[in-house]
């Protein structure tokens, strides 16, 4: 780990993060059986190479390719200008797709207090007018300050104050796996 945190045990390791996302296909597919309205978006930074992932797993069930994209949703924070190293960022949206009447799939790596969804929900709709925005997260981890929930996860754990939840996704990371950890305030 490169910031001051401890180890407290490994949540996931490669093949169980690869199961999660495999389960997590399967019920966007049981949700919306028919992919010719669907877009999935990877939430920068890790949600990204996860939304790849769960697109790859989509094909498998639907056949063919699902349209997908990435978004930055920096700007759109209510606490940007409050965040370390963020300063004053430029709105970026990074590749996304058409979304007016269509199904958007959000992707992230941890749901934590919420605020990173509605900001990227906010961006989204800055966009236009989708028909439904559902979310997925590979770790939902509670403690939420904003009334969101996923519409799928791959592992739900409880965390204490001091703990955080690390995703380590390749090729952002050099591996693929998740830890809880401790952190000093």
């Amino acid at each position: 780990m490169k910031d001051d945190c401890k180890i407290i045990r490994q949540l996931l390791d490669a093949r169980s993060m690869e199961l999660a996302i495999g389960e997590m296909a399967l019920k966007l597919v049981r949700l919306h059986p028919d992919s010719e309205n669907l877009i999935v978006l990877g939430m920068a930074t890790r949600g990204i190479p996860l939304a790849k992932r769960l697109c790859e797993e989509l094909k498998k069930h639907y056949g063919k390719e699902v349209r997908s994209g990435a978004i930055d949703a920096t700007f759109y924070r209510d606490d940007f200008h409050y965040r370390k190293g963020v300063g004053n960022p430029e709105m970026r949206i990074l590749d996304v797709p058409a979304v007016e009447g269509r199904t958007v799939v959000l992707v992230d790596d941890v749901l934590y207090t919420g605020r990173s969804v509605r900001a990227a929900m906010e961006a989204v709709f800055a966009l236009g007018r989708p028909s439904a925005v559902r979310f997925c997260c590979l770790v939902d981890r509670g403690c939420r300050e904003l009334p969101i929930a996923p519409d799928c996860a791959g592992l739900t754990i409880a965390t204490a104050p001091g703990e955080e939840v690390r995703v380590h996704v390749e090729p952002t990371d050099p591996e693929n796996a998740v830890y809880l950890v401790g952190v000093e305030k």
